[in-house]
């Protein structure tokens, strides 16, 4: 079945839900991979939404499909995937209390998966952490989309994935599938990363019904930031549309773990007047008698933290408490100094979150 390029390994098969993959070695390109088949072949059309899947969006966070594999007939009966040499994290809940910048990174890290995925028009439909695994260079990575399906109008009769990280709306029939559907498992995988035992609540059939699960705070305290800490408690949110997208999580993730390490530069012309960062966090720019604005930098975001006079941001009077944007520009002056008005671009440092 295999071209000869593929030698089996020693190894035996590792079982699936629906499948199955054994390790193989790829003696054209000299390394070690994965062999995936169906159990029957009845099941192989699984194969062919798992190469369209994987083929449609391009990400650090998802595991690469490096061939595919046909019989006589140019029926596919299997796949060549990456092998992920990396740890698993079904054990992970003994150290995340203990590590909670690690906790987020590896939430962080599914939550980029889950971007790159709906952002093609993809839902997963069996996030668990089962269907994860590290890289060898140490990045998270998802695999398995047997059951995933793409477009924005498909209907389901049956769950095919796993029950406790299904959502209450699945238990209903001829539900939509939704991206809100894998960010309620990516709710559970906050729970299955931190602790060995769910909330009551999440194990019922449908979860849920009688109440909310319980707030991850009560595993972490005051360790991780109570705004991060709502945001993901609010991936189980019952009701769908109060969940978040994945790429609210992504940005809000990021910004706590970039933390102090982000750098505000205010400019005039071409001469940069002043950089707010950790180590100098305040700054009071005043243009003569136009207007003064003073900005403070909490390691998450750029704050105005008082005006007076006539200061616009992005012609929106500035106004205390706003969050200056990544790039903006300042106005000093009302419109109707015309020319005389002076202008201040703040441009904001995108660090890059290093995994």
């Amino acid at each position: 079945m295999l071209p000869t390029r593929y030698v089996a390994n020693q190894q035996n098969r590792i079982p699936g839900g629906f499948g199955s993959v054994r390790p193989v070695h790829d003696e054209y390109l000299d390394r070690s991979v994965l062999f995936k088949s169906m159990h029957v072949p009845e099941e192989n059309a699984q194969l062919e939404k798992e190469i369209r899947g994987l083929s449609s969006v391009r990400s650090r966070h998802i595991i690469d499909i490096y061939d595919v594999i046909y019989d006589t007939h140019g029926n596919v009966v299997g796949i060549i995937i990456e092998q992920l040499t990396g740890r698993d994290y079904l054990g992970f809940h003994t150290e995340a209390v203990g590590d909670p910048v690690k906790y987020l990174t590896l939430i962080y890290q599914i939550a980029v998966a889950l971007k790159d995925l709906h952002g093609a028009g993809i839902v997963h439909r069996d996030i668990k952490l089962e269907n994860m695994k590290e890289s060898s260079a140490g990045i998270l990575k998802v695999f398995d989309f047997g059951i995933s399906c793409a477009g924005t109008d498909y209907h389901t009769t049956q769950n095919r994935g796993t029950l406790v990280y299904a959502a209450p709306e699945l238990y209903q029939a001829g539900v939509k599938i939704t991206p809100a559907m894998d960010i309620y498992a990516l709710g559970v995988c906050c729970w299955t990363l931190a602790s060995s035992q769910l909330p009551e609540i999440l194990l019922k059939r449908p979860p849920q019904t009688s109440g909310r699960a319980s707030s991850l705070q009560s595993l972490f305290g005051t360790t991780i930031n109570p705004a991060v800490l709502a945001v993901l408690d609010n991936c189980l949110h019952p009701d769908p549309s109060g969940r978040p997208s994945a790429v609210e999580i992504c940005e809000l993730l990021e910004r706590h773990l970039l933390k102090g390490a982000h750098r505000g530069l205010f400019v005039q012309g071409s001469e940069t007047i002043y950089e707010l960062s950790a180590e100098k966090p305040n700054v009071g720019i005043k243009i003569g008698t136009l207007g003064d604005l003073r900005v403070a930098y909490d390691g998450l975001s750029f704050r105005v933290a008082a005006v007076s006079g006539a200061v616009y941001i992005n012609n929106v009077p500035a106004q205390s408490g706003a969050i200056l944007h990544d790039a903006c520009v300042l106005t000093y002056g009302t419109p109707d100094l015309g020319s005389s008005r002076q202008w201040v671009t703040f441009i904001s440092s995108k660090p890059e979150l290093v995994l």
